[in-house]
């Protein structure tokens, strides 16, 4: 069931956009993409806001821009659940998750 899922055009949201061709190196599962949104949420967490030099990375708007990018394509995945109708337990609890 899950398999189905994961095997979806969307399954790689940069080449289903466009961003890059399919088959590009940048052309990662939403499973890689996702840990580079977290890996970045934790590095701002603890560096961010240690440092009194803010970094364009760590700028509010570059990260108000990133986390809407995230909450945008969890809404975008999470409807497309609902359309073909398919429970994916992991899928649903990483946008529950990344909606909160």
């Amino acid at each position: 069931m899950e398999d189905a899922v994961f095997s979806l055009p969307e399954g790689k949201m940069m080449s289903f956009f466009g961003l890059v061709p399919e088959g590009h190196p940048l052309d990662v599962p939403n499973g890689v993409l996702g840990v580079i949104f977290y890996v970045y949420t934790f590095i701002r967490h603890f560096l961010g806001t240690k440092t009194r030099r803010t970094t364009v990375l760590f700028d509010g708007v570059a990260n108000m821009i990133i986390a809407s990018l995230a909450m945008g394509s969890s809404l975008f995945l999470g409807r497309k659940l609902w359309v073909i109708k398919e429970l994916c337990v992991v899928c649903l609890s990483t946008h529950v998750i990344n909606s909160t």
